[in-house]
């Protein structure tokens, strides 16, 4: 690594610096520092778990959602071949228009978050307290099937692809967001991959074995073919149609009111990396974000894209694993022909780009998590200043190149109005 980077006397940071945060939920990050931290009081019987609130969104508009099951009869499952069809399930965030819904949405649905609470409690997750914490009572800020605000035009769209084993869920903030100012957000859970993917009826599909061993190109592969297979039910609710296998009804205003010549896409981590291999396979997708996510190079590298390159817009966000200058991101990096930018926060963690940078902290004041583990997950960014910056910077990128805003000098260079925020170009 440059000088840009972690030092390279943390045995921890060494080891999550070589993935790049491209592997597991945060386990690995801060394995070793949570040995040496003060463990986590547990609540007491009498006192009620944490419920990890969510920041509410900062756009004008108030936030609707709804969710689809899709079901890609053309494909077996790649991960549990015994399965003829595909099966995703995707969340949709959107301008609403107020006084309708069915109450505020859950971050995650009950069987998702009993899973992910279980392994946030191991020292393979993030050594939270048993019991400490409700993820499943962790309420939105968006109504369940509120009817959409339309525009003239349709609404531009952005998709969004998870980390290796993280639930959709995760990307709520910055869905919400995006929604409230005036986006169609569409995020991905890539079953068997994910922790565990809850579809109608409760049936709750959990991560493979398959899914550990293969290599990353192999991963990304899958979600290419998902996220495109994506694009196309969104094209067919635009048209009118109803993708949604359960037959479920969708809310007023959804179909035909997308405006599908202004598709972007972002992800974290392995998300960022299938973002790059989406674009590079899928003209539909116009620009797009990889927050903190290895591209690898040579046999190791995620696909095509890497040598390949785009000329499309591509933002790179990254953390203290690392920039455009570490190899893993080097190659693709010269590759890249359209506009582009990195831009670093230096104090910020693999995991602060996720919701998790507003909920582990609150966790971790309550003393139901290591301190070590905190820091190796979201850093030392305050989680106010962090989504200030997440919220601005790709705010300001989908704006400028999917609705053709100025972004004010946003990408010029170093701001002080943002001190966290290095530029690697």
């Amino acid at each position: 690594m440059d000088n840009h980077d972690q030092p390279q006397n943390n045995p921890t940071r060494r080891r999550v610096a070589g993935v790049l945060g491209l592997a597991l939920l945060a386990p690995t990050v801060g394995a070793t520092t949570a040995r040496a931290a003060t463990a986590p009081r547990l609540l007491g019987r009498s006192r009620a778990p944490l419920t990890p609130a969510l920041p509410a969104p900062t756009g004008p508009y108030r936030v609707g959602t709804t969710s689809m099951h899709l079901v890609d009869a053309a494909r077996r499952d790649p991960w549990v071949p015994s399965q003829r069809r595909r099966e995703l399930m995707v969340s949709l965030w959107y301008p609403a228009r107020p006084g309708q819904g069915k109450g505020m949405a859950p971050q995650l649905p009950a069987g998702t978050a009993a899973r992910f609470g279980a392994l946030a409690e191991t020292e393979e997750g993030f050594s939270i307290g048993a019991g400490a914490v409700d993820w499943a009572a962790t309420r939105t800020h968006s109504a369940v099937g509120a009817p959409v605000l339309r525009q003239r035009g349709g609404l531009p769209v952005v998709l969004y692809s998870p980390g290796k084993d993280m639930p959709r869920g995760f990307g709520t903030v910055l869905a919400e967001d995006f929604a409230s100012r005036g986006y169609v957000v569409v995020a991905v859970d890539h079953t068997h991959e994910s922790l565990a993917v809850e579809f109608p009826g409760g049936r709750l599909e959990e991560k493979q074995p398959a899914t550990e061993t293969r290599v990353l190109r192999a991963l990304v592969d899958v979600r290419v073919a998902d996220v495109r297979f994506v694009l196309d039910c969104l094209e067919a609710l635009n048209a009118g149609g109803t993708p949604d296998a359960s037959r479920r009804p969708l809310p007023a205003g959804l179909a035909h009111g997308l405006d599908l010549s202004a598709i972007g896409m972002f992800g974290h981590s392995l998300g960022g990396a299938t973002t790059a291999q989406v674009m590079h396979d899928d003209d539909r997708v116009v620009a797009g974000a990889n927050l903190d996510g290895g591209m690898g190079s040579g046999a190791d590298s995620v696909g095509t894209v890497v040598e390949e390159g785009l000329d499309r817009p591509f933002l790179l966000v990254s953390s203290v694993l690392g920039n455009c200058r570490h190899p893993v991101h080097a190659t693709f990096w010269q590759h890249l022909r359209g506009w582009h930018h990195n831009i670093q926060m230096l104090s910020a963690g693999h995991y602060s780009y996720t919701d998790l940078q507003a909920q582990l902290p609150r966790i971790a004041e309550a003393g139901a998590m290591p301190t070590g583990r905190l820091v190796d997950a979201v850093g030392t960014v305050t989680p106010a200043r962090s989504l200030h910056v997440q919220r601005t910077y790709l705010g300001a990128f989908l704006d400028a190149h999917l609705r053709h805003r100025p972004d004010h000098g946003l990408f010029d260079g170093a701001s002080p109005a943002f001190p966290e925020v290095q530029f690697i170009d």
